[in-house]
């Protein structure tokens, strides 16, 4: 960190207000990310569950073509 001594009171505040502002801005857009993240998820998990649906029946499908 750099030497804080030269800055007046001022300063000094109008940089603590600005680093507050900068770290909730950084900390809201970790949280919206990890939303994006949640909903990835759970769009994958789905199709994850339909695709395992599409094998099985594509499994049973060449089964009984394959009894005929």
């Amino acid at each position: 960190m750099e030497n804080l001594s030269g800055y007046t009171p001022t300063e000094l505040l109008k940089m603590i207000n600005d680093a507050k502002i900068e770290h909730d801005t950084l900390k809201q857009e970790i949280i919206d990310h990890t939303r994006e993240v949640d909903m990835l998820e759970i769009k994958i998990n789905t199709k994850i569950d339909r695709l395992t649906l599409v094998e099985k029946n594509y499994v049973e499908l060449i089964e009984e073509i394959s009894k005929r």
